[in-house]
């Protein structure tokens, strides 16, 4: 009986022994196992992409951070209407005044829009200091510095040293179209930028400029653009009858002559010649009906420059306007008037536009600079009606300039010309669509002088038309009329002959 006993203790004992090895050999695969899962490819793989994604965090963070503290944001709007003008930036950088911008509407009830641009021109510089004035609860403050108006959403912008100041109005800052089927306004664009800048300008600049255009002579029309523009380079524009005055005022910084149908008399021309005797700026708009014109001519010839008879037709597809050979896209040359636009994908268009030379052997005083030039397949017609307008024999050869600006300095005293072919260049329609906004600015503040002065375009809430020129025009056309259906047609073509062979 007793070694029965022993026997099973034994047994037991043994499966006791077995059962803890198991459990040690279990014990010991599990951290195996545990061991494993650290220094296996899914746990190396794995732990890669959890520092790659703390690492995106934390920078991300980071980004956001900066962002944040340094208020940098990126303008996504398709027509860049929170991205002030390189022109603007230009003149804020000039800047020496301190200039407060004072945002007039109600806390709460701020435009979005409005707010942020102006944050533009705060985050700019220095000098300029944007705060916000409610007008309820403080009804009089703006009659401090001007006796406008003032409405909700405006702006009144202040030079501290001088106490000069300009009110902008909400209106003004909006561009609205009538929408003749439902005969009502619309908005369609801002001119905030525009604005702020104008009257920055207004109070900075202790004395503005003025031009005076000449009537009397039938000549074209200064359109209402062309006005809003001056207005806004803060320069007063008047008319002049050359005929009734015996000078050109004292204040006159620019004299326009804007395509005159009647040529100007023996007096006129001389109380024009002295006034730029004495250093005076003059902008000469000509076309083919003034080429017969004795005293005007003689005015451009006595600054080196010559009017070529006939219109302009320009040969080169990628220089006109598509359909229209006499609407011509024409090279923009290097100069300070043409900043802007030189290298840029702006176009000038000058429609019916005539030729201008530099005349040979001009006067050691003069200095004359291109500005805007044909290609050298462009011809001129002579005949204004002709039946056709390929060349033809008797047609003056290309290549022709369409702009010059010629400078006399005679016993210290310097004066401007500037000469442009075609009475449509600053045509209302021209200035909204084209790149001739830009030649307009530049050309009088170019001939204003020491008095800087700018003009921004309004921004438009939709995309603008595109404008090309004649030979993409062509492209496009024959892709859309030949060669896509042509890959349409083959690739069906191509199908239909698999499915067969199928």
């Amino acid at each position: 009986m007793s070694n029965n006993n022993q026997n099973k203790d034994m047994i037991n004992n043994q499966n006791k022994l077995n059962k803890d090895d198991n459990n040690m050999n279990n014990k010991n695969g599990f951290f195996k196992e545990i061991k494993a899962s650290f220094t296996g490819r899914k746990f190396v793989s794995g732990a890669y992409v959890s520092i790659i994604s703390a690492i995106v965090i934390i920078l991300v963070l980071l980004a956001n951070l900066i962002i944040t503290e340094f208020d940098l944001k990126i303008d996504l709007s398709s027509e860049g209407i929170y991205t002030l003008t390189k022109e603007t930036k230009e003149y804020i950088k000039n800047m020496e005044d301190e200039v407060t911008i004072y945002y007039l509407i109600e806390a709460g009830n701020e435009a979005p829009m409005f707010q942020r641009i102006a944050e533009k021109f705060d985050s700019l510089s220095d000098h300029i200091t944007l705060k916000q004035k409610d007008p309820i609860q403080y009804p009089t403050f703006t009659k401090e510095y001007v006796d406008d108006e003032v409405s909700l959403n405006s702006f009144l912008v202040v030079n501290e040293r001088t106490k000069q100041a300009k009110y902008v109005d909400y209106n003004d800052m909006l561009v609205q179209e009538f929408n003749q089927q439902y005969f009502q306004y619309y908005t369609v664009g801002i001119d905030v930028e525009g604005q702020l800048i104008s009257a920055i300008q207004y109070v900075t600049n202790p004395d503005l400029p003025v031009v005076y255009y000449t009537v009397g002579h039938e000549e074209y029309e200064i359109g209402s653009l062309f006005n809003e523009i001056m207005s806004k380079m803060n320069i007063d524009i008047l008319p002049l009858q050359t005929l009734t005055v015996e000078k050109v005022p004292d204040d006159c910084n620019v004299l326009l002559i804007n395509a005159p149908k009647l040529d100007f008399s023996d007096a006129e021309l001389n109380m024009i010649k002295e006034y730029m005797a004495a250093g005076g700026n003059v902008v000469i708009v000509m076309d083919y009906q003034t080429q017969d014109f004795a005293n005007l001519n003689s005015l451009i010839n006595y600054y080196g420059i010559q009017m070529e008879k006939g219109i302009i037709c320009e040969g080169d597809t990628d220089m006109f306007v598509p359909l229209y050979p006499r609407y011509i896209v024409p090279k923009v040359l290097e100069h300070d008037i043409t900043k802007g636009l030189y290298n840029s994908n702006r176009i000038v268009v000058t429609p019916k536009s005539s030729g201008l030379r530099i005349m040979d052997n001009i006067k050691s005083s003069l200095t004359v600079e291109p500005l805007l030039e044909t290609s050298d397949k462009s011809y001129s017609k002579i005949n204004d009606n002709p039946e056709t307008l390929m060349k033809e024999e008797g047609d003056i050869e290309g290549p022709f300039y369409i702009g010059l600006k010629s400078s006399d300095t005679f016993n210290n005293v310097t004066s401007n010309m500037v000469v442009y072919t075609s009475e449509m260049i600053f045509d209302d329609n021209m200035l909204s669509s084209y790149g001739n906004f830009h030649l307009l600015v530049n050309t009088i503040g170019n001939l204003v002088g020491e008095l800087e002065t700018i003009s921004v375009r309004a921004r438009y809430l939709y995309p603008e038309p595109l404008n090309i020129t004649q030979k993409p025009a062509l492209i496009w056309a024959a892709i859309a009329i030949v060669i896509l259906p042509v890959i349409i047609l083959t690739s069906g073509v191509i199908v239909v002959v698999k499915r067969r062979k199928r």
